[in-house]
């Protein structure tokens, strides 16, 4: 116990009880005046907080390994000890005096999780083509410029979407969902009059809202002759058009340009439902379309929402210039997720499959003959949107839970995370880029661009306002997923809380979920680092309780963690 001046001084023990970790005492603070003043927000207070009630548990002893540290206690006397040279795993070793000795409470490493120290990332360049223009969303009103290479459009921008065939050819939305075309050769872009328009549609039409036949996605066929529009009917308008069309240059004889490939019947009494025949589902609601990657191929994988299961599945469909061929849903299968294999002939699927197991697998065109790449469920960890790059290896978003329901990562098929996580929330939508090369997710309201690559991420906040695809930009360093080599730590490394209370993140920033506070006196051991952002520099720890997380190393320049 401290002494009256503040020195400890050692004491035998002799067949203590377990004794308890307790910090420093702390004076009293003196009670405010009533009424409380409210605590402001600062840099301090969001990387430490004031400690909450903390589950009571008996302490435990483990034994240690030879080279770790202990403490040691002689009757009135101080205690002395003698490093050694460093054993093999790098810590150093001390030799006690000989007396009684009890361990602190260490972390028990997750060696399993543990990596080699690596190199510092660098700051990765990130130039989107004008073919990854259809992955975003963009904010750009009637008046401002538009401009991607050599297309400039003043009209208001909602949706892009280039012609893979043909770069001068496009499709695009204004701010209150209008569809216009500029088909190859044509001098410019004039508005969709075919159903489930009509000329003069727009007309009238002065608010996103008031838009009944509002196109929410944007899709081109791999050789560019044809394209896909996904309408997404406001609510209490007329649902009648909601569903997927396609368009293709050759005109019906009586039903012109435009043909359905599938009603929506999102729930009842939802217009289309009285008819259409149902398949698998009484209800359902398209989210995402994608066309096979082979040109020339009329299928399309359709990814839709059954509220009644509260889940997703999977459909088939094709391009068919053919007025009846909506009348009949196509057969649906229960995977959440799922994107064309590179060959066509497979699907890369990924969230709850039928079973509610969540898999990255591959399965055929049918959607049968599964063979799982990934098994999610046995190791902890939600997968969704898994695609295959042109390396051959498969990718997918996750986080290390049973649901999707928080921010996600980048996850290889290993089940290894290769990125920060994206945001502070679970996506509220993601977009491939037509190349694989990065995911678009919108989270919060913030579109940010993941780099399948280097794990790099770019907020496209601005991009979104002023879209300048010719333009390079930079993107931070990649958030680490190792100690960097030379760092202050290393692998492994145990430290200890140096401050009254300290919170652990998801990940490195402020504004970051809480997982827990961290106390006094508390262990945690070096699994990554540092990364400086927001200016703090950050570490992700493990700690006692085998939880992992991210902690802010200073507060006001002063260590937070530090050895043991």
């Amino acid at each position: 116990m401290p002494s009256d001046h503040g020195t400890p001084v050692a004491t035998a023990i002799q067949q203590a009880p377990t004794p308890t970790l307790l910090p420093p005492e702390l004076p009293s603070p003196t009670q405010p005046a009533s009424p409380t003043p409210r605590r402001e927000a600062t840099a301090e207070s969001a990387i430490s907080a004031s400690p909450g009630p903390r589950a009571t548990l008996p302490a435990t002893w483990t034994a240690m390994p030879d080279s770790a540290q202990f403490w040691t206690a002689t009757p009135e006397a101080e205690s002395t000890a003698t490093a050694t040279a460093p054993s093999e795993r790098g810590f150093a070793t001390w030799t006690p005096s000989p007396t009684a000795t009890r361990a602190q409470p260490t972390v028990s490493l997750r060696y399993d999780m543990l990596r080699e120290p690596i190199a510092p990332p660098t700051t990765a360049p990130l130039s989107p083509r004008i073919s990854a223009a259809s992955a975003f969303q963009y904010v750009v009103p009637p008046g401002q410029l538009f401009a991607i290479d050599d297309i400039h459009l003043t009209g208001g921008v909602r949706l892009f979407a280039s012609n893979p065939a043909d770069s001068g050819s496009y499709l695009y939305t204004d701010q209150n969902g209008i569809l216009r075309f500029r088909a190859p050769g044509a001098a410019g872009a004039v508005e969709i009059s075919s159903s489930p328009f009509h000329p003069g549609y727009s007309m009238g039409i002065e608010r996103l809202e008031q838009n009944k036949h509002r196109v929410a996605e944007l899709d081109w066929s791999a050789d560019g002759r044809k394209f896909s529009f996904r309408i997404d009917t406001p609510a209490c308008l007329d649902t009648s058009g909601a569903g997927v069309w396609f368009w293709q240059p050759e005109a019906h004889p009586a039903h012109g340009h435009s043909f359905q490939v599938i009603r929506d019947c999102a729930h009842a009494g939802y217009r289309p439902c009285g008819f259409v025949n149902p398949s698998s589902a009484r209800h359902w609601k398209t989210l995402a379309v994608d066309w096979s990657p082979i040109p020339g191929d009329a299928r399309l994988l359709l990814t839709l929402r059954l509220p009644d299961e509260d889940r997703n599945a999977l459909a088939i469909a094709r391009a068919v210039a053919d007025p009846s061929y909506a009348n009949d849903a196509p057969p649906m299968l229960r995977y959440d997720y799922g994107h064309w294999d590179l060959d066509a002939q497979h699907i890369i699927v990924s969230g709850r499959r039928p079973d509610g197991r969540v898999v990255i697998a591959q399965v055929n065109a049918a959607l049968a003959e599964e063979r799982v790449i990934l098994d999610g469920a046995a190791l902890g960890i939600w997968l969704q949107d898994a695609a295959r790059l042109p390396t051959g290896e498969v990718v997918a978003l996750g986080r290390p839970s049973n649901s999707g329901n928080g921010a996600l990562a980048l996850y290889n098929q290993q089940g290894q995370r290769i990125s920060a996580f994206v945001g502070d929330a679970a996506p509220d939508q993601v977009r491939w880029l037509p190349d694989r090369s990065g995911l678009v997710l919108t989270v919060s309201g913030r579109q940010i661009l993941l780099q399948t690559e280097t794990g790099a991420m770019l907020d496209a906040s601005r991009l979104v306002r002023n879209p300048q695809f010719s333009q390079a930009d930079s993107a931070p360093p990649a958030i680490p997923a190792a100690v960097i080599r030379g760092s202050l730590y290393y692998p492994g490394q145990q430290l200890r809380v140096l401050v009254r209370a300290l919170n652990l993140r998801e990940s490195p920033s402020r504004s970051a979920e809480i997982l827990a506070t961290l106390l006094w006196g508390d262990y945690v051991a070096v699994f990554a680092g540092p990364y400086d952002t927001e200016g703090d520099r950050w570490w992700q720890v493990q700690t006692a309780q085998n939880g992992f997380g991210w902690v802010a190393g200073s507060i006001s320049g002063s260590p937070t963690i530090g050895p043991a």
